[in-house]
Parts: structure tokens; C-alpha cells; sequence
């Protein structure tokens, strides 16, 4: 894969994990990778702000004409331009024009994490309760999955249980309970996952629209880890 590639595919959100690693590395490591991601970014930052203030004209516009006309017969013409404006702001975005989407920046951001620790193998003769958990993870069986993971947690020490299970909330959007578990894993910090950790409470505070908490959690990632940095600043930049 071309760093085109990787280009493209971060800034349309579809980077694998395995990408995202790779995409991460060139960025503290490539000084020319970097300055065409920056000039990438800035651009269609301006395109944006571009399109926004293209828009504000037209409303602003139909707004004169709206009140200059009010005293006149309704107009069916009117209803047409409505319709076209409502068609105009979901091409130009809606976060630029009245506030900030939640639900929109949630979805274009969040994927659920890969089964990076569990090696599931076909024809594999193991029938292990590890298997079973992440054999139900993986197939998005995640009642199944919550329910082998907590069994999991009584027999083992494995300290990557919690933030899996964690995940299998999320997956029946069980938002508070994921909460809960990736807090802990925080504030344990004795894990292999305390960035991604943070990442995915940053992604729970946008979906229940906590700006604040958002950008706490966005500000302490990109501060103190590596993981899904270029994305956490950009997603703090939506927020600001």
C-alpha cells in the first residue's frame, strides 16, 4: 500500500488496525509523509470552511427573501429552494453549519477492535473457554461473548479480558457498562490497553454528547500515547 493510500483511507475513516500501526509509525517517523499529511488536512479544512460559508450566503439570501415577501401569496417556489437548502447542508455538513453532529462524529470514528490477542485457527481441535469467548467475539455473537468472558475472568489472570468484554458491550450498546470497564482499565493502568482504553471513553463521551469529557479524554491521548493520535487530534478539532 501506497502512502497515497493511507492517506486516503484515513481521511475517508477506513484504516485497518494493521494500517492505522503502519499509517501512525510513518507520521512520527516520515518528515515528508507528515507534511503532505498536514497540507491534506489543511486543505480540506479550507474546502470546508469553503462550502460553509457558501452556504450561509444562500440561507442568508432566502432568509431576505422570505421577509421581504411575507406579506405576499405563498410561493411553491419557496418549498423548492427549502428543499434544495435541506439537500445543501447535508452535502456541506452538518456539523458546520448548526453545531456539532455526536452521532455523526461517533460513527465515523469508531470500529470495533481486532482480536489481537487470541489466535483462532480452523480445524483447531482446542475447546477451550478463551476459544469459546473470542470465537463468539469475533462471529459479533456478543451476549455469548460477555457471558464466556465473565466466566473467563474467575479462572484467569489474563489482564486483556476486560477491555474485550468491554467491547462486546459496546457491540450491544451497552454503553454504561462499557464505560464502566474501560475506566477501570485506566485507572488500573496495568494493561495492554490503556490507550485504546481512553480512545473508546473519548468515543462514549461524544455519543452521550459530553463535549468536555470528550476532549479530556482526547487531550490525555494525544499527550500521553501514540495510538490513534493523528485521529484524536483531528476529532479534537471537530470538537474546538
Amino acid at each position: 500500500m501506497t502512502n497515497q493510500d493511507l492517506l486516503y483511507h484515513y481521511f475517508s475513516n477506513s484504516l485497518t488496525a494493521e494500517q492505522d500501526v503502519i499509517f501512525q509509525k510513518l507520521l512520527e517517523t516520515d518528515p515528508e509523509f507528515r507534511a503532505e499529511f498536514e497540507y491534506e488536512k489543511n486543505l480540506k479544512k479550507a474546502i470546508k470552511s469553503h462550502k460553509s460559508d457558501l452556504l450561509k450566503i444562500k440561507l442568508q439570501g432566502f432568509e431576505r427573501d422570505i421577509k421581504a415577501k411575507k406579506t405576499a401569496p405563498f410561493n411553491y417556489k419557496y418549498l423548492a429552494v427549502a428543499a434544495s437548502l435541506v439537500l445543501l447542508l447535508g452535502w456541506f455538513g452538518y456539523n458546520s453549519f448548526f453545531g456539532t453532529n455526536y452521532s455523526n462524529l461517533y460513527n465515523t470514528n469508531f470500529s470495533e477492535y481486532p482480536n489481537t490477542v487470541y489466535t483462532i485457527t480452523r480445524g483447531d481441535d482446542e475447546n477451550t473457554l478463551e476459544r469459546e469467548a473470542f470465537v463468539a467475539y469475533e462471529t459479533k455473537n456478543y451476549e455469548t461473548a460477555i457471558e464466556k468472558f465473565n466466566a473467563l475472568s474467575e479462572t484467569t489472570a489474563h489482564n486483556y479480558i476486560p477491555f474485550y468484554k468491554a467491547q462486546a458491550h459496546l457491540g450491544l450498546e451497552n454503553i454504561d457498562d462499557a464505560k464502566t470497564l474501560f475506566t477501570e482499565i485506566v485507572e488500573a493502568d496495568n494493561s495492554g490497553f490503556v490507550a485504546e482504553s481512553t480512545w473508546y471513553l473519548a468515543l462514549i463521551a461524544i455519543k452521550n454528547k459530553n463535549k468536555a469529557e470528550a476532549k479530556i479524554y482526547l487531550e490525555n491521548l494525544i499527550a500521553n500515547y501514540n495510538y490513534n493520535q493523528a485521529k484524536a487530534k483531528a476529532l479534537l478539532e471537530e470538537l474546538n
